[in-house]
């Protein structure tokens, strides 16, 4: 099995670095850049408008690096030259966890290195307090108040940002997933690469519809992005769990519906 993992990463190390090459280029800049134009009163906030863009394309960056190696080898039939050397339960399992680690890395490397642009390369900050204490009338920061862990955004930066990064990463990895079953059953690229994009953007519009933004993924993925008191502990499994069962439903209907096989001639 470690034999497989490695001859599968083998074929898709290179567009994994290349994919994090520029995504790290690019949150370099906008992490560097975009957070002059906002009035900040903590460092790592520097991280999240910085990042703000790579929360809606992280499916992207954690599909295109993989997404495309099961639809070639399909494509022109290599796949099935496979079948007297490997197990192909063994074959497939070992394309998924090299999928997920490649969305998880992705993900995380771009993350962490944003966060550590944020804390250790940005200038500190002009502090700019934008709340009024309601029984002094005093200036006072808004930031324990009004999300959720704030205390550790403001004291604990650092592990923060890496906790965070994990938890991305992981949901990277989900995406991942989500990819490369379609690519297990998918003849259409484009579908393959850019399906888990959409997904995210339907799931995100149909929440959003109903006024239960903290359960969308993009909640789970960035929790800054409501105010504290919707985030609960629902909002952090509901939507992984709701792509969990999208990926389950996916491969039932293509299955045994559809009757689409993976190694079919």
């Amino acid at each position: 099995m470690q034999q497989l993992i490695m001859n599968e990463w083998r074929k898709v190390s290179i567009a994994v670095y290349v994919t994090v090459a520029f995504a790290t280029i690019a949150v370099t800049i906008c992490t560097l850049l975009i957070y002059k134009n906002y009035a900040l009163e903590a460092q790592l906030e520097v991280y999240e408008v910085g990042f703000e863009i790579f929360n809606l394309i992280f499916p992207l960056l954690a599909v295109i690096p993989t997404g495309w190696l099961m639809y070639f080898e399909r494509k022109n039939g290599f796949i099935k030259y496979t079948l007297p050397r490997v197990n192909k339960k063994l074959y497939l399992t070992s394309k998924w966890l090299v999928s997920v680690g490649s969305g998880f890395l992705v993900v995380f490397c771009v993350s962490i290195i944003s966060v550590l642009v944020a804390l250790y390369v940005v200038p500190p900050i002009t502090v700019q307090l934008t709340l009024i204490h309601p029984e002094t009338g005093e200036l006072m920061g808004r930031i324990v108040q009004t999300r959720i862990f704030g205390e550790q955004f403001v004291e604990q930066p650092f592990m923060y940002g890496l906790v965070l990064s994990l938890w991305k990463g992981i949901i990277g990895g989900l995406i991942a997933t989500l990819g490369f079953v379609f690519s297990l059953y998918s003849k259409n690229l484009f579908v393959i690469l850019t399906g888990p994009f959409v997904y995210l953007l339907l799931e995100n519009f149909c929440w959003s519809v109903f006024g239960l933004e903290k359960y969308r993924l993009v909640t789970a993925f960035e929790p800054s992005s409501v105010r504290s008191e919707s985030i609960s502990g629902a909002s952090f499994v509901t939507g992984p769990v709701l792509l969990l069962l999208v990926i389950l439903g996916y491969i039932v209907y293509k299955r045994k519906m559809v009757n689409v096989r993976i190694y079919e001639v």
